[in-house]
């Protein structure tokens, strides 16, 4: 998880409600109220009567658990590390799906205030968290694999693109493409990771003050699942993206999860890697492939299919011959004759 979704909440697209023949199956304890409302003294919690993802609102309902029930609770204990507080409790862990586009998407989603629990409180002292600030040398080879192949599909010099890292974490990424020379903006309104941002050189700006039609690309990794209103963001991102541009959005790919779900087996009853995509609180919105190829469709995007020559090509360059030839003789100058001013030291 890169931002906090806390961090992204932006004025609600006005809606009606659900017609009486639309609500019928949603898995909420009464009448519904109206997309965004709180649940009246009862709970923190916002209610989504149309799908996130295109405005529908005829819905089905796939799983429903009080958060009071066994599988959930032993979920918040392990994930948080024992901070989750029982803020939720009176809440429904509530997913529905789409008839329309089939996203399925949390119900019940956190407002403000509990959103600023999650992300302030429970998140920050928990494994998973400190995990984030530090990558593997396979994690940091696999940006530079996204990296060139950015910059190969473009064809240009890297100081000609202009990126945008889209809730850039502890930026792994934007330091990245810089390192190979672009110029990166990030948005990140979590205090701490946007200090860390500005910290390692990169240009941090809100969500709002994005140029029209800017950016050759923009990065979006671990992040719509977040989002209580997707559309909103996406809307922004597109207006910011360059007329050839690209938008990468990576999230997690619920559909195994919700497969054994729609099989009958309960939340508690996944496996830690099947509960993570459709994980209640923080994965409010859990895209398949078919759903997030749908989202993009309705700003008038559609998915890129690169040749694989680019694809394989940006992990080494080895692909064309003249690279070929110095990935293969360059070691062998370097450090097998001993003539040359290039040396590696270590204490004698």
């Amino acid at each position: 998880m890169n931002m906090p979704a806390s961090s992204l909440e932006l004025p609600r697209l006005p809606v009606e409600p659900a017609s009486p023949s639309r609500r019928e199956g949603l898995p909420t304890p009464r009448q519904a109220p109206l997309q965004g409302d709180t649940l009246p003294g009862e709970s923190p919690l916002k209610v989504r009567t149309r799908c996130p993802g295109c405005l529908s609102g005829s819905l089905s309902v796939v799983y429903q658990e009080p958060y009071t029930g066994a599988g959930i609770q032993a979920y918040l204990a392990r994930h948080y590390e024992g901070h989750a507080s029982a803020t939720a409790d009176a809440g429904v862990y509530a997913l529905a799906r789409c008839d329309h586009c089939g996203l399925v998407f949390q119900q019940q989603v956190p407002n403000d205030p509990l959103l600023g629990e999650i992300y302030n409180d429970w998140v920050p002292g928990t494994e998973l968290e400190r995990e984030h600030r530090n990558y593997s040398l396979d994690e940091y080879r696999y940006l530079a694999e996204q990296v060139q192949f950015i910059i190969q599909h473009f064809g240009l010099p890297p100081g000609e693109l202009d990126m945008l890292d889209f809730g850039f974490g502890w930026a792994h990424w934007s330091k990245m493409a810089m390192g190979f020379g672009c110029n990166v903006w990030g948005v990140e309104l979590s205090e701490e990771r946007a200090r860390h941002g500005r910290s390692v050189g990169l240009r941090v700006v809100g969500l709002d003050d994005l140029p029209a039609r800017r950016f050759r690309f923009i990065n979006t990794e671990q992040v719509f699942e977040h989002l209580t209103e997707p559309r909103l963001v996406l809307e922004k991102l597109r207006n910011a993206l360059s007329g050839d541009g690209v938008i990468k959005i990576s999230v997690p790919d619920a559909a195994a999860a919700l497969k054994k779900i729609g099989q009958g087996k309960n939340f508690g009853a996944l496996s830690a890697g099947d509960q993570m995509p459709i994980a209640p609180l923080e994965h409010i919105n859990a895209f398949s492939h078919d759903s997030l190829v749908a989202f993009g469709k309705e700003f008038g995007l559609k998915p890129l299919h690169p040749s694989f020559y680019r694809l394989y090509n940006s992990a080494s360059g080895m692909l064309q011959p003249k690279n070929l030839a110095r990935v293969l003789a360059r070691p062998l100058y370097r450090h097998v004759f001993p003539q040359t001013t290039f040396v590696y030291f270590v204490r004698a």
